[in-house]
């Protein structure tokens, strides 16, 4: 069988959400449209549709197969569109090529849920046939094993195989309840932290470090939390000094519930990088996309208003 009328095929029955409504709008019955999904499963030797009650709905497969036969459709169309001049032709032609379909992205918990949510937001406003599946994951992920088309990944050097696009550093800020201050002493220098608790951060079960000046300048770690919003709260309650991103901390020093201390030695973290696998066909959407996050928070990019 054609695999291109397949593919029309299945994007029409996922659409519709029945075979016999997806056989419709492509005029033929809904055996023979059986047959042409049937080809493609039997092609890739897996299912990619599956019942839900009285709907046809795509398995984890279908979606992102979906998600591809229609960026292919709709470069097809706008190819045969290249034959026509007209004005409407061409407008049609740029509706079609518009980024379509769903975008896997992960992002660390934090960057993803602050750092990053305003930037989606106003991708999504201009990008309508575009979805995000954000997945936020304190752990490294394998695009490849878990679906994923783009990874934000803060700090270290990316794996090979992935290609890499470096994005702009988080400043990270040392930072104190008033309370603990008073109580403990303001520290001056990196070597006061030995008089202080410390509170520390294990990532992907590695526990992160204050890389402050001189080296091994630290405290003991009285709390260890998996997740930086855990660590904030834990600053916020006097039970220690955090080393926090600014965009974290910023509304918590404007409330007056945190202060900012050894603000000569806040470290600038290593940059974040923008990652997806290498060695393959970049499709349309994530090619829009890698540009548009770039443009938004690439080195040369303005700050991002951190929000509250």
């Amino acid at each position: 069988m054609d695999r291109l009328k397949c593919m029309e095929v299945f994007v029409q029955v996922v659409r519709a959400g029945s075979l016999s409504a997806g056989a419709a709008a492509c005029g033929m019955s809904a055996v023979t449209a059986t047959r042409h999904v049937q080809a493609l499963e039997a092609r890739l030797g897996q299912p990619l549709l599956r019942r839900s009650g009285r709907r046809q709905v795509p398995t984890d497969l279908g979606e992102r197969y979906y998600t591809e036969c229609a960026e292919v459709l709709a470069r097809v169309e706008t190819a045969d569109a290249l034959g026509d001049g007209s004005p409407a032709r061409a407008l049609l032609a740029s509706a079609i090529s518009r980024p379509v379909g769903q975008i896997r992205v992960s992002a660390p918990t934090t960057v993803g849920s602050h750092l990053l949510m305003p930037i989606f937001a106003e991708y999504l406003q201009t990008h309508p046939d575009v979805a995000l599946d954000l997945a936020l994951k304190d752990r490294a992920v394998d695009l490849e094993e878990e679906g994923i088309h783009a990874a934000f990944q803060a700090g270290g050097n990316p794996e090979p195989g992935l290609v890499a696009h470096t994005l702009r550093g988080v400043t990270r800020v040392a930072c104190a309840s008033p309370g603990y201050l008073a109580r403990r002493g303001v520290p001056r220098q990196p070597a006061d932290l030995a008089g202080h608790d410390c509170l520390g951060f294990r990532y992907d079960e590695v526990l992160g470090r204050w890389e402050f000046a001189p080296a091994g300048a630290s405290g003991d770690a009285r709390l260890i939390a998996h997740n930086p919003l855990a660590q904030l709260q834990a600053a916020v309650h006097g039970m220690g000094i955090a080393l926090l991103p600014e965009y974290l901390l910023a509304p918590e020093v404007e409330a007056g519930r945190l202060v900012r201390v050894l603000e000569a030695q806040a470290q600038l973290s290593e940059p974040m990088h923008l990652v997806h696998l290498a060695g393959r066909y970049v499709s349309s959407k994530l090619d829009d996309f890698v540009r548009y996050m770039v443009a938004k928070l690439g080195p040369e990019a303005c700050p991002v208003a951190s929000s509250a």
